[in-house]
C-alpha cells in the first residue's frame, strides 16, 4: 500500500527547537520500536529519547529484550521459561549528535536513521553483550494521533507506525538471532514539554494476534492518567484487521482491568543505579489484564496474561524526582465482533502501565 509522506514526515518530525539555545529545558522527544516474532516468542522494546536540548541535555537509549530460555547457550540460560536481557543508558547531548533533516541520531552505541518510510537503529552494550542492528520500512498507515494533550505542567503529542516490514540481527551473549519477515515490528513517537516524576501516567498496549484463517489483527490501547491511575483521560483502542484501520473504541465504550500479584515484589529494575537507589521499593506486579470495549455494533474482549516484567526509573533531567514505568509482555486472547463477523486470534502483546 501506498503511504501518506506528508503525514508520514509529521509524525516523525523532532519537535525540540535544535537551533534555540534558550529553549526549554523539559522538551522531550523519543523514538520507540516493538519488535515481536510470534514463531519463536521473541520481544524487543527499543527507545531512543532525547531530553533538554544540545548542550544541555541527554539522549536516553533502552533494549529490553525476552526470548524463551530454551533458545539460549546454556552457560548463560536461566532457570526460568522466560529470559529477560537489557541495557539503559545515557549519554550527554552535545552538539551535532542530531541531525534534523533527515533524522538522524548518532553517539556511542547508538544510532538511529529515519529518511522517509525508511529507519535504520542500532543499539549496543559490548559489556552486556547485546547488540541490536536492523532495517524498517513502514507499510502500514501513520497515525497523528495528538500533538498538544494536557500533561502534567505541559503538553503531549503521540503518533504511531503499527506495522513495518523489518531485516536485521539481535545478538546476546555472542548468540545471533534473525529478525525477519517472521517478525511484527510497531514504532511510534512521542514528544512535548513535562517533566519526569510530575503527576502524570499512563496506560498503553500494542498486540499481533492471528486469525485461524491467517488474518492478522493489531490492536493499539491508549490511556493517559494521573500517577496513582485514579484519573483517567479519554481512552482509545485502534483496532486495525491487515494494514487498514478497522475499528476505533474510544471513551466510556472502554473498561480496563488490570490484575495484580497478591504481594509485592521486587522486580529487575532498570537502570543499575536506580536500581540501587530503589533496592528496597518493593510492589505489586501486572499479572494479567482484562480489556472490554462495545458499541451499538460492535464487541471486542482482549485476555492478556503477562511472563515477564521490567521496571524503568525515569528520572527528571533538572530535578531529583522520577517517573516509573512497568515494560510488560505476554501472550493475549481476542475476541472481536466487527460488522457481524465474529473473529479469534492469539497472539503477542507489549504494555506499559506507567506511575
Amino acid at each position: 500500500m501506498s503511504i501518506d509522506e506528508e503525514l508520514l514526515a509529521r509524525v516523525e518530525a523532532l519537535r525540540i527547537p535544535l537551533l534555540d539555545t534558550l529553549s526549554p529545558l523539559d522538551w522531550k522527544d523519543w523514538y520507540h520500536f516493538i519488535i515481536l516474532d510470534r514463531q519463536t516468542g521473541l520481544r524487543v522494546l527499543v527507545n531512543i529519547t532525547m531530553m533538554g536540548r544540545p548542550g544541555r541535555g541527554e539522549i536516553q537509549v533502552s533494549l529490553i529484550v525476552n526470548v524463551a530460555s530454551e533458545q539460549i547457550a546454556e552457560e548463560i540460560r536461566p532457570d526460568s521459561l522466560l529470559a529477560t536481557f537489557s541495557t539503559v543508558f545515557s549519554l550527554e547531548w552535545k552538539q551535532d549528535m542530531v541531525q534534523q533533516f533527515p533524522l538522524l541520531v548518532r553517539g556511542e552505541n547508538v544510532y538511529l536513521e529515519i529518511n522517509g518510510n525508511n529507519y535504520a537503529v542500532e543499539v549496543r552494550d559490548r559489556r552486556a553483550q547485546l547488540l541490536i542492528n536492523f532495517q524498517a520500512q513502514a507499510d502500514v498507515m501513520p497515525l497523528l494521533v495528538t500533538e498538544d494533550s494536557p500533561f502534567g505542567s505541559g503538553f503531549i503529542g503521540w503518533g504511531l507506525v503499527p506495522g513495518c516490514q523489518v531485516i536485521g540481527e539481535l545478538s546476546i551473549g555472542g548468540q545471533s538471532f534473525n529478525l525477519d519477515r517472521n517478525c511484527f515490528c510497531y514504532h511510534d513517537r512521542n514528544f512535548g514539554r513535562f517533566r519526569w516524576g510530575e503527576d502524570i501516567g499512563w496506560e498503553w498496549l500494542v498486540a499481533i494476534t492471528t486469525c485461524e484463517d491467517g488474518r492478522q489483527i493489531t490492536l493499539i490501547l491508549d490511556r493517559r492518567t494521573n500517577k496513582d491511575h485514579s484519573l483517567g483521560g479519554l481512552p482509545y483502542i485502534f483496532i486495525y484487521v491487515g494494514k487498514e484501520v478497522s475499528k476505533i473504541f474510544l471513551g466510556s465504550s472502554i473498561r480496563i482491568d488490570w490484575d495484580w500479584s497478591s504481594s509485592p515484589e521486587v522486580p529487575l529494575r532498570l537502570p543499575g543505579v536506580m536500581a540501587s537507589l530503589f533496592s528496597d521499593r518493593s510492589l505489586r506486579m501486572p499479572q494479567a489484564l482484562q480489556i472490554e470495549a462495545a458499541d451499538e455494533q460492535d464487541r471486542l474482549l482482549i485476555n492478556v496474561d503477562f511472563d515477564a516484567m521490567t521496571e524503568l526509573v525515569i528520572p527528571d533531567n533538572q530535578v531529583r524526582q522520577y517517573t516509573f514505568i512497568e515494560e510488560v509482555t505476554g501472550c493475549v486472547e481476542v475476541n472481536l465482533l466487527l460488522k457481524g463477523e465474529s473473529l479469534q486470534a492469539q497472539g503477542l502483546v507489549y504494555a506499559e502501565y506507567v506511575h
